[in-house]
C-alpha cells in the first residue's frame, strides 16, 4: 500500500512515505489534467486531487504552537441567523438531525460567504456541535482561499501529521 518515494528540496533529501495506495486514487474516467507541480514525481495524468494525499516525513519539524488572543466570532453574530440561514436563499435547505446536535446544510458554499454569514456559522457551530455542509468547493479554490476562509476564525497552524509537502509549502505562515 505505502510506497517510499524521496523528493529532493533545497535543504537536502526527504524521505516520504505515501500514506494511501496509489490504484484507489487512479481516475483513467477523467482526461489528464496539470497540476502545479506534480508532488513525488507523479505525471500530470494522476488523480486530480493528488497534491491533497496525504504522505508521512519523520524529519521535517514544526514550531509549537503559541498562545494567541482568541476572538469567537460566534459573539458577533446575530442570533436569529437572517444572513445565513435566510429563506430567500435559493435552494437552501437545512436539516436538524437531532432535536440538539447536529445540522446538515444543503444549497450554501462556505467560500463564498460574508463576514456576517462567517459569524453566524460560528454561532450556529457553538450552538448545534455539528454542522454537515454538501457539495463543497474547498478542494477546487485553492489553499490561499482556504486559508483565508480558516484564518477569518482564528491564527493558523500547521498540523504536521500526514500533509502532503506541496501542501505545507504553500500553507506556511
Amino acid at each position: 500500500m505505502s510506497a517510499t518515494v524521496t523528493e529532493t528540496e533545497a535543504a537536502g533529501t526527504i524521505k516520504l512515505v505515501a500514506a494511501y495506495d496509489e490504484k484507489k486514487h487512479e481516475d483513467a474516467s477523467s482526461p489528464p489534467h496539470q497540476t502545479l507541480s506534480p508532488p513525488m514525481g507523479l505525471t500530470s495524468t494522476q488523480y486530480k486531487y493528488h497534491d491533497y494525499l496525504p504522505v508521512y516525513d519523520e524529519k521535517t519539524t514544526f514550531p509549537a504552537l503559541e498562545p494567541f488572543e482568541f476572538t469567537d466570532r460566534g459573539l458577533a453574530a446575530d442570533k436569529a441567523k437572517p444572513n445565513l440561514l435566510s429563506p430567500n436563499i435559493p435552494g437552501l435547505q437545512v436539516t436538524k438531525l437531532t432535536p440538539s446536535i447536529g445540522t446538515e446544510i444543503r444549497g450554501l458554499q462556505l467560500s463564498e460567504l460574508d463576514d456576517a454569514q462567517k459569524n453566524e456559522l460560528a454561532l450556529l457551530i457553538a450552538e448545534r456541535g455539528v454542522v454537515i455542509f454538501r457539495g463543497q468547493d474547498f478542494k477546487d479554490i485553492g489553499i490561499e482561499r482556504q486559508k483565508a476562509f480558516a484564518g477569518y476564525f482564528g491564527p493558523l497552524h500547521i498540523h504536521a501529521s500526514g500533509d502532503p509537502p506541496s501542501v505545507i509549502s504553500r500553507v506556511r505562515l
